[in-house]
């Protein structure tokens, strides 16, 4: 997977494809989380993504979404998403993604 460019301030609103490998409805009853944190061997935390369904019975789609990214540092970053079945605390994640935050030329 290529790297993603987000400019520093813009908003991050990214969408994630769940496989056809898993049925429609494969994870109701799952929570899902993502963090984006900067490429480094400490993996310093950046920021957590807002994590919904685009339609939650099917569970095909998930918006990743952080409004305000003022904060995020220049340079390489790195985000999963992480799902964790309730009934018994199993995990999968997906890829990790890289993330290059650039600075913004116009700003507010």
């Amino acid at each position: 997977m290529d790297a993603l460019e987000i400019k520093r301030g813009d908003s991050f609103d990214y969408g994630v494809n769940i496989p056809s490998e898993f049925a429609d409805g494969h994870f109701v009853g799952w929570t899902v989380a993502s963090q984006i944190r900067k490429k480094n061997s400490a993996g310093t935390l950046i920021d957590t993504f807002a994590t919904s369904w685009d339609d939650p019975l099917t569970t095909r789609k998930l918006r990743l979404l952080k409004i305000d990214t003022t904060a995020w540092p220049l340079g390489e970053a790195e985000f999963d998403v992480q799902f964790t079945r309730t009934s018994d605390s199993y995990r999968i994640s997906t890829e990790t993604a890289t993330v290059v935050v650039v600075k913004d030329v116009t700003t507010p």
